[in-house]
């Protein structure tokens, strides 16, 4: 399994093996269970490359300690991922998606309630 920790990364390897066929592509954030490995299988299964991204992004985050305790398993995933025939796992720094000072959008909904 490929480890792709930049876009760049990411990007050269997508431009090699694209050639080969589809590429399916199952977006997480990491901690992986069932529901993750079951889109693994149908991506293995129907693409001739497989991409999993692990990205806990801290903008969906409203309370920073669910952030800072959200599980990080990341030795655990790529076991899984390898056991799964994962071909390339993308692991981007937020560096790597954010640049510096860069400020998320807020939005206000007061007009939806929440039950």
């Amino acid at each position: 399994m490929f480890l792709a920790k930049t876009t760049k990364e990411l990007q050269e390897k997508l431009n090699e093996v694209k050639k080969y066929g589809t590429i399916g592509f199952v977006p997480t954030m990491g901690a992986l269970h069932q529901g993750h490995i079951s889109l693994v299988k149908k991506a293995v299964a129907e693409n001739k490359t497989v991409v999993v991204s692990i990205f806990v992004n801290p903008t969906q985050f409203n309370n920073i300690d669910d952030f800072v305790n959200y599980p990080k398993t990341i030795k655990d995933d790529i076991k899984i991922l390898q056991d799964n025939n994962c071909d390339i796992l993308y692991c981007p720094e937020n560096t790597d998606l954010y640049k510096a000072n860069e400020k998320s959008k807020e939005y206000s909904f007061n007009f939806i309630e929440l039950y």
